[in-house]
């Protein structure tokens, strides 16, 4: 019963993967119902097997599914329409019992982690070489930051001794020269100016934007449908910026769930003898 749960689930999250590529949004019609549709199967289960206890779980589920996907959301590792569809397919992982719903849990977080930071590094190495030039400048600007020099010099100093510094030195080299690359796509292809009648409710601004005596603050949760309606009868155009948009991670994080979770479990209990 759980492999037609997979599929529809998969299907959703590449509905929501074109909605992502293309408006940089996903829809919360397809998040809410994936969410009461897997609710409704869980119910429909339980009746069909006589096993309340799959419900007690999908709730369990749906808690922690809960929890975190507010904390990725507060913790501006997603965007809320992410956060979202994390939340929506709380009833994929529920198990036989409360321990194994937390496994299911716990390995996809990590494949959706390691799936979020191959796409990540693969569409930002996509964006680099397309617009070569253009982010060059940027780096070579932020370079001059004392955000990365002074962990870039540290890590240098670390590099020359052996042991945990060495370790530590050379994460400190792949985190300057990273966020270099992150910060320079982001300020060279990200931002861009947008008319006020083209505004979507959820955009993101780049810098805070005086209208009249009142000013709309740049932050995490993007543009209100008042504050969109505001900047429109002021005509103002604003610098938008956008995100890396993350629904393909969520469909390779499925497909390595479904495929490879099994025997990642079997890894991970043989290398602790168990």
């Amino acid at each position: 019963m759980y492999n037609f749960l997979f599929w529809l689930f998969l299907a959703g999250s590449i509905l929501a993967c074109m909605q992502d590529l293309k408006r940089r949004e996903v829809d919360n019609w397809l998040n809410y119902f994936l969410g009461e549709f897997g609710l409704v199967f869980l119910v429909f289960s339980a009746i069909f097997l006589n096993d309340w206890m799959i419900v007690v779980f999908g709730l369990m589920s749906f808690g922690v599914m809960f929890v975190l996907g507010h904390g990725f959301y507060y913790g501006r590792i997603f965007a809320g329409g992410d956060a979202k569809f994390l939340i929506a397919i709380f009833a994929l992982f529920v198990g036989l019992t409360w321990m194994q719903t937390l496994e299911n849990i716990g390995i996809f977080v990590l494949f959706l982690m390691l799936a979020g930071a191959a796409y990540g590094l693969l569409y930002g190495f996509g964006l680099f070489v397309a617009n070569f030039r253009r982010v060059s400048i940027a780096a070579s600007e932020e370079m001059k930051h004392y955000y990365f020099y002074i962990p870039f010099i540290f890590g240098l100093i670390l590099v020359f001794f052996n042991g945990w510094s060495l370790f530590f030195g050379i994460m400190l080299l792949i985190y300057s020269v990273l966020f270099v690359f992150a910060k320079s796509i982001e300020n060279s292809l990200m931002i861009h100016s947008c008319d006020a009648q083209k505004l979507q409710e959820g955009d993101w601004l780049f810098k805070d934007v005086k209208v009249g005596q009142r000013t709309i603050k740049a932050n995490w949760d993007g543009l209100t449908l008042s504050q969109i309606a505001m900047l429109r009868k002021a005509n103002k155009k604003v610098f938008i910026k956008e995100g890396i948009p993350f629904m393909p991670a969520f469909v390779i994080a499925l497909l390595m769930y479904y495929f490879f979770s099994s025997s990642f479990l079997n890894s991970i209990f043989s290398m602790f003898g168990f």
